[in-house]
Parts: structure tokens; C-alpha cells; sequence
């Protein structure tokens, strides 16, 4: 059943850094399910376009409005008059003020030049709140825009942006109508560092679109098949679980492993592979659309991802890909670490001690070994999905916030 649409909801307009990326497709759900929830178009801009082989998670709809930063050039620079006239005839001193002054963030001359026509754009379309995730430069031209037409803005914070380069967070954190963030464990360090009042910070957590991921039982496979999907950097730490899997190889225990997903240390984690003789027993099969990643973790029959903190200090918040396989009914495996026991409660999966491939290899020993632990633990998993991670509940809380609803604080 479709959910009724709410015209008096406020109006949306996301200001992204990169957008749409494969890595995180929990922001194109999120303004999807916006978008069902409310009746309304998304209305997105973002910086950036994505990469080569960045792109994904985002299939464009009739109706859409999609704005890129980088298409704002001397070929509009007629539109982009009319901006300024028009924002001129409205509230000139604000304009001025916002022109001539680099606010907080210190915005380059040109940047405060071509702000306007991105004002424009999002009030021409309605909005009435401007949301963004993660806490890099993007929060910067928010914090811009508002000073500029006075739409209150608000941020979701996930993981590197607040583990790795918090120092700017406070300075765009500061007319934020409020901030989200994905974890406990995430708003505790941000009222911890940054000192942020409590009452402006709420945990909103990522969740999975269910009928996207229907429950079931795994296949049987001879040997069972072991799936983590990733990009290839140090916080996933594919290195231990490779060390993992070569301890259970030595114990006698049958498996093959796929592993999806690319980076900059997949050509190091092939080689890995081979040294600890492990070539025939592990699949890289690079990058996914995620449907086929989904068929994957369909086909497996245990998920494990060994999240560790990285050598600059980033580590994972909560990883989807976890929500998405306990969602299907896989056991999961990973790591004590940052919000994962949030997710992976007691008995909704087994949690291994971070960078330790021993810890790993006697978790995955355990659901392979033990049949009725592993149906435990899938049917809890599931149930905690359906609890607080699903996709309709992170977009029906970021509604509620942005109208100014729901208690102070919560999740």
C-alpha cells in the first residue's frame, strides 16, 4: 500500500557535494522516499558530478529537478541577472551583505557571485528547507543560501566528516535548524567535540527500503558462501578479513568468499589473496549496480564486513550493506565498532574485536558451524531492521524535523 501524500509537508530542496554515488545510495532512498511520502519532485542540486565509475543508485523520473554547480557558467549569464535582480528587489541589503561579505564559511567572490542562480533555483521550485548530507564544503553554500534567502537548512552527518575533519563542523553547524546524525555513538562525539546543545541534534538513523529486500532463508551451497561488499579502503578491513578467512582455510573450514566492491587497494588485496593461497577460495568481482549487489547478498549465506578505524581515523557509522543482509535474513558478522553494535544488538548478529583477524575467523566459524545460531540470528536481524532501520522511517523523521514535529533529541 502506498503511502498518502502530505501537500502540506514541507517542501524539500537537497544540496549535495556529489550526487548520485554508488557508495551512498542511503541519500538517493532518502529523497525518493521523500518524494513518495510527500507527493512532491525532488528538487536536487550538488556540487559535483561524480567520477568514473562513481555514479549509481539514481534512475531520473519525469518531473525531477536536478541542478549541477559546475553548469552555472557564462553561458547563463543572463539568468543568472535575473537572479540577483530578483533577489535584489526583495531583500537588497541581505543581498548586498551576502555579496560583499564571505560569511563563516569564506566563500570565494565567485562563488558569491554565481550563488544567486542556485538560490533561485530552489525557490523557484518551492522549497521552503534546505537538507544536505555529510559536513564538507557543500555545508558552506548552505549556510550561504540561507543567509542569503532565509530558508533554514539542516544537515545529516555520517562518519569521516565527523571522525576525520570535524574542526570546520562547528562554524557550519551554527544556523543549522538542526542536525541529524546516523548513531548514538555519532551525536555523543558531537556534543562531546563540538559542543553542540542536545536539543539540536538528532539521531536519524539510514535504513532499507524492505520490499526491496523480502526475507527468506539462504541457499543451501556446498561449501557456503561468504559475501562483503565495500569499497576497498583501510576502514573496511578486507586485509583482516583475507587473514580471517586464511586461519579458517587452515582449520579445515570449506567456504568461498565473494567480495564486491573496488578502491584504490583492490589491485594490494588481489595480491593478498595470493600470498596467503586463497586465489581459488575468493572472488573480486569489482563494482556492483545494486541490484546485482543484492542479488548476491541474496545468494550468500553469511554477510561479514571487519570494520576497523583507518590509519587518519576514519572508520565506518553504520554500514547499509549490514542493514541490507540482516534485512534479507543473513546472519552477520563484523566488528565492534562506532554505531555497528546499534545496529548488530545482542543476537542479531556476532560482533568480532576490530583489526583482529582471530576474533573474525572464531565468529565465522561459529554461524558456519552452528545451523540453528545462524537461523537465530537472521530472523533477529530481520526483526531489527524492521524496528529502526528501514528507509520509510529515516525519511518520515528528516519530514518531521524539517516541520519543526516530533521530540527533541530522538530518534
Amino acid at each position: 500500500m502506498k503511502p498518502r501524500p502530505t501537500p502540506d509537508a514541507p517542501r524539500l530542496g537537497y544540496l549535495l557535494r556529489t550526487f548520485p554515488v554508488l557508495s551512498e545510495t542511503f541519500v538517493a532512498g532518502e529523497i525518493r522516499s521523500v518524494a513518495a511520502l510527500t507527493g512532491q519532485a525532488p528538487v536536487v542540486a550538488a556540487l559535483y558530478r561524480p567520477g568514473p565509475g562513481q555514479a549509481g543508485g539514481w534512475s531520473p523520473a519525469p518531473g525531477d529537478a536536478l541542478r549541477y554547480w559546475n553548469d552555472i557558467d557564462k553561458r547563463h549569464l543572463g539568468g543568472l541577472a535575473l537572479a540577483h535582480a530578483g533577489l535584489l528587489a526583495k531583500a537588497p541589503a541581505r543581498c548586498l551583505d551576502c555579496l560583499l561579505w564571505p560569511g563563516p564559511g569564506r566563500l570565494a567572490l565567485k562563488d558569491r557571485i554565481k550563488a544567486p542562480a542556485l538560490a533561485r533555483f530552489f525557490l523557484d521550485h518551492g522549497v521552503t528547507h534546505l537538507h544536505s548530507h555529510f559536513g564538507w564544503e557543500q555545508a558552506d553554500m548552505l549556510a550561504h543560501l540561507h543567509r542569503l534567502t532565509g530558508l533554514p537548512f539542516s544537515l545529516t552527518l555520517h562518519a569521516a566528516d565527523i571522525f576525520v575533519s570535524p574542526d570546520c563542523l562547528r562554524q557550519r553547524l551554527a544556523d543549522a535548524a538542526f542536525v541529524a546524525t546516523i548513531s548514538d555513538y555519532n551525536k555523543a562525539l558531537l556534543l562531546d567535540r563540538l559542543g553542540l546543545p542536545g536539543e539540536r541534534v538528532h539521531v536519524v538513523r539510514c535504513g532499507v527500503d524492505l520490499p526491496t529486500f523480502p526475507f527468506g532463508p539462504a541457499p543451501e551451497a556446498s561449501p557456503p558462501r561468504l559475501v562483503s561488499i565495500g569499497r576497498m579502503v583501510p576502514k573496511k578491513g578486507f586485509d583482516v578479513l583475507l587473514r580471517a578467512l586464511a586461519l579458517l582455510r587452515d582449520d579445515g573450514v570449506a567456504f568461498a568468499a565473494e567480495l564486491v566492491g573496488d578502491g584504490p587497494l583492490r589491485s594490494d588485496l588481489a595480491r593478498l589473496a595470493g600470498q596467503l593461497g586463497l586465489a581459488d577460495a575468493v572472488t573480486f568481482t569489482g563494482t556492483l549496480e545494486p541490484s546485482e549487489a543484492a542479488c548476491r547478498l541474496g545468494r550468500g549465506s553469511v554477510f561479514v564486513l571487519a570494520c576497523q578505524k583507518g590509519p587518519d581515523g576514519d572508520m565506518d557509522g553504520i554500514p547499509v550493506a549490514l542493514m541490507e543482509a540482516m534485512a534479507l535474513g543473513r546472519p552477520v558478522v563484523s566488528t565492534l565498532l562506532s554505531g555497528i553494535p546499534e545496529l548488530v544488538a545482542d543476537g542479531c548478529g556476532l560482533l568480532a574485536a576490530p583489526g583482529d583477524p582471530r576474533s573474525l575467523a572464531e565468529a565465522l566459524r561459529r554461524v558456519l558451524s552452528e545451523k540453528d545460531l545462524a537461523g537465530r540470528l537472521a530472523a533477529a536481524g530481520r526483526q531489527r531492521v524492521e524496528e529502526a532501520f528501514t528507509l520509510d522511517g529515516q525519511a518520515r523523521r528528516i519530514l518531521e524535523l524539517a516541520a519543526g514535529r516530533g521530540p527533541e533529541g530522538q530518534a
